[in-house]
């Protein structure tokens, strides 16, 4: 066995992931599950009830925000994350297809 752990005698050592994709991918975690929490965390809530008749007089009926802006926001975070995560993945992918052999 030598110093790098392995049986092997000319097996290189295994390769290490860059700072910068550690640093990436955990963003991305962050991002997306952040954004899946504001999703989560802040349903939209209705402020109208059932109205058996037309409001009488000048009245309108209230409006209805189908989208709040917190779930935008937890909807964008989550597809930014997803989209952070694919990248590293591809890379990776990538890197290893194209790796010179040794």
């Amino acid at each position: 066995m030598n110093s790098a752990g392995s049986t092997a005698p000319g097996t290189p050592p295994p390769r290490r992931l860059p700072r910068w994709l550690v640093v990436l991918v955990s963003l991305g975690v962050v991002v997306g599950l952040g954004g899946a929490l504001l999703v989560l965390l802040n349903p939209a809530e209705a402020s109208f009830g059932w109205f058996a008749y037309a409001p009488l007089g000048d009245g309108t009926f209230p409006d209805v925000l189908w989208v709040t802006p917190e779930a935008a926001a937890g909807w964008t975070g989550v597809v930014a994350g997803l989209v952070v995560l694919a990248f590293c993945a591809g890379w990776l992918v990538g890197r290893l297809r194209h790796a010179p052999p040794r």
